[in-house]
């Protein structure tokens, strides 16, 4: 660790008794451009610096965030960097874990902002509901200027575009299946266990169903927001909807628990897709009707795209995403059965993703 010593601030015996301690894991890794507005949204939190404690978990980054990260280090003492060897988000999260000196652990993105009172507001939802977890609404943000940005934005918040996962489209509190990051009692990972490292992707939703499987419940609130930026352009967004459909099946097979059926419906698409083909066989009026489900998904994604205060060019690359982020993501479903099936799917556990 660099920075600052070992010990988490708050934690000496002259500590006022100001409420819990918190202690924030950060996982990073070649996050230059977005790990500063994301620290400084974090000093800009109202929850008192004296009763926080900071771990920024690098995975051996090869740009300037290490060198950004540890200027933040030297400015404010609650913060330290850790070394992530194994370069994953989980085992990442495990190292800033096992450091954690506080009562309430929380997982944060280098990839996101925060409003100033969503430190003290996922501590009090946790406190509140008794939950083992807690967490907010993600709010998509355009990553940039280029013509793919803001029809990505628009489209990974759309329930048409990923589902019906409530931190994503609902406006409705409650208890859920997962929440983005996550706010959780320190007593979870000691009864649950911790991140399996194992997963380069999917590893919070694993956990989440783990703390679920064990009777525990994960409190949402949607007046939670976390300003979330994901990929600049469309290869970006196919490259990460490949890679975690792929990863949705390593997942099915170490933790049958952590089925959600609604992240298997773009591979039902693709495999329509491809029957396609085999409809011009079909007798009589058959093959007309074999068409409906492709034209309902078309009007569904105009639906979904046309939106008159946009210029129409975007609608157009917004439908365009819709279908891209889909039929990639289905593609990528199919990829890891076939790696299931000839074992090569062993070759991809905890290995970090390019980047």
């Amino acid at each position: 660790m660099k920075g600052r010593s070992d010990a988490g601030p708050g934690a000496g015996a002259g500590a006022p008794a100001l409420g819990p301690l918190v202690s924030i894991v950060m996982p990073c890794r070649n996050e230059e451009r977005h790990i500063a507005a994301g620290l400084d949204s974090v000093l800009a939190n109202d929850f008192p610096k004296d009763r926080l404690e900071m771990f920024i978990v690098d995975g051996m980054s090869s740009d300037r965030t290490r060198e950004i990260v540890l200027g933040y280090c030297a400015r404010h003492p609650f913060i330290a960097l850790l070394d992530n060897p194994d370069r994953t988000a989980g085992s990442g999260l495990n190292v800033g874990i096992r450091r954690a000196t506080g009562g309430i652990v929380m997982r944060l993105d280098a990839h996101s902002q925060y409003p100033p009172d969503y430190i003290s507001r996922c501590v009090a939802l946790l406190e509140s509901t008794g939950a083992g977890n807690a967490g907010g609404r993600i709010v998509n943000e355009p990553n940039g200027d280029g013509p793919w940005a803001r029809p990505i934005a628009r489209a990974t918040a759309h329930r048409f575009g990923v589902g019906g996962g409530a931190f994503r489209t609902s406006d409705k509190p409650g208890f859920v299946d997962t929440v983005p990051f996550g706010t959780y009692r320190r007593g979870i990972f000691d009864e649950v266990g911790l991140f399996d490292e194992r997963l380069t992707r999917n590893q919070d939703n694993e956990f989440n169903a783990r703390i679920i499987r064990a009777g525990h419940k994960i409190a949402f609130d949607p007046a939670i927001r976390v300003t979330y930026k994901n990929q600049a352009a469309l290869p970006g967004l196919c490259h990460q909807a490949y890679f975690t459909g792929m990863w949705n099946i390593y997942t099915l097979r170490l933790h049958p628990h952590s089925f959600q059926w609604r992240r298997f419906i773009p591979a039902g698409f693709v495999l329509y897709l491809f029957s396609l083909v085999l409809s011009p066989a079909l007798p009589g009026g058959w093959w007309a009707l074999y068409l409906l489900p492709l034209a309902a998904y078309a009007g569904l994604d105009l639906r979904a795209s046309l939106d008159r205060s946009f210029p129409l060019a975007e609608n157009l690359r917004t439908a365009a995403t819709f279908l891209a982020y889909h039929v990639c993501y289905g593609a990528g479903t199919f990829h890891g059965v076939a790696n299931l099936l000839t074992g090569r799917w062993r070759r991809h556990l905890g290995k970090p993703l390019r980047g």
